[in-house]
């Protein structure tokens, strides 16, 4: 793995927070001074999603280039890689116990992995391409979001995993339950559970929220986020919010897990396909850029492919950190919220580890 010194942290001078000066001196601190990201590279094509374990000590990674990959969240080492797959990998989750990772991809499978060895246990077929898996609260649980390729129907699956009473591993490959809106063809992109495993909240492409009862297999509630194209959706460390990513209103939302209440709006000045809320801070992660189709017209600088930190409660920009050379694709914080990871089109993953001036800073900021 490489250290790619200095691109990293330019911060608004409007902040004096943000202003970082040495003891005894006025000098803010140089570029050469600044934390160091690490670049990741293990992968061929695209990435479509990073995501840390719950202890933070591991960061898996998904791409186009249909495999996952396990790296070491302090070094940026690569451990492995879970193959098998024979299209593109979409999305990924790990349990709580970092025992297996689920991952969906393009071939219309979702496969269940040993996190440790990369051994298969078993898969679970859909009907088109799959955007999104999650583990329930417990484990006992998997959903899978299917899109709308092929002519099928957007559903998210629910599949069991585990025996309700001695919790053994013993999966059923036939869903459990199945939600969906009848001729409704708009993509499913993110799909999450929430409220104890009462309710699954999925995110939709034409910018609709929508909150299911999972017992009674129904909506309950829709909430129109944006008017256009949502991309991404992730919760807060103790589930009470949710960020949602809009690649074509040009913005992030926060959002009240209970009522689906939009209660923040980060506007932005580009298409935003993730976004992330830190655990430590009052802050929000946002990435994205322009189409990758046109990255070749235009400088990483004038592509945007930055990721943005703007302040939770005030929606104020607060800084950003460059490097990648692509659009961001997806970004994840690690559970104490001192470092951050973020994947994007190019291939490559950086992890940045952020250094005390940071912390401190921040930590005022949130008084």
């Amino acid at each position: 793995m490489l250290n790619i010194p200095g691109d990293s942290w330019r911060f608004r001078g409007d902040l004096s927070a943000f202003i970082i000066r040495r003891k005894g001196g006025a000098a803010p601190q140089t570029e050469s001074e600044m934390p160091r990201p690490i670049l990741m590279k293990g992968h061929e094509r695209p990435i479509t999603q990073v995501k840390y374990n719950i202890e933070g000590d591991l960061i898996f990674s998904s791409s186009k280039d249909s495999l996952a990959t396990c790296w070491r969240s302090d070094t940026g080492e690569r451990l492995g890689t879970y193959d098998g797959h024979k299209g593109a990998i979409n999305t990924l989750d790990i349990d709580r116990k970092t025992q297996m990772l689920a991952t969906g991809a393009s071939d219309r499978t979702v496969r269940l992995w040993k996190a440790e060895t990369g051994e298969e246990l078993c898969q679970f077929e859909t009907q088109s391409a799959v955007r999104s898996v999650n583990f329930s609260l417990g484990d006992r649980l998997l959903l899978a979001a299917q899109d709308s390729q092929y002519g099928s129907q957007p559903t998210v699956f629910i599949y069991r995993l585990a025996d309700e009473k001695d919790r053994k591993f013993d999966p059923i490959t036939k869903p459990l339950g199945e939600l969906f809106v009848k001729g409704d063809r708009n993509n499913i992109m993110t799909a999450l559970w929430s409220d104890l495993n009462k309710c699954i909240i999925t995110a939709h492409e034409d910018g609709l929220v929508r909150k299911w009862d999972v017992e009674a297999q129904k909506e309950v509630e829709q909430v129109r986020v944006c008017d256009r194209k949502l991309q991404s959706m992730q919760l807060s460390k103790d589930n009470t919010m949710i960020v949602a990513a809009s690649k074509g209103d040009h913005c992030a939302k926060l959002l009240d897990t209970k009522s689906l209440e939009v209660m923040k709006t980060y506007k932005s000045n580009r298409p935003i396909n993730a976004a992330a809320i830190s655990p430590l801070f009052n802050q929000v992660l946002i990435g994205g850029g322009i189409e990758a189709r046109d990255v070749a017209l235009v400088s990483g600088r004038a592509g945007h492919f930055e990721v943005d930190f703007w302040h939770m409660c005030y929606q104020e920009y607060m800084g950003s950190v460059k490097g990648h050379f692509g659009p961001v694709n997806s970004i994840d914080i690690h559970p104490n919220g001192k470092s951050f990871v973020s994947g994007a089109e190019e291939g490559y993953i950086r992890l940045h580890h952020l250094d005390q001036v940071y912390l401190k800073s921040s930590k005022k900021m949130n008084l």
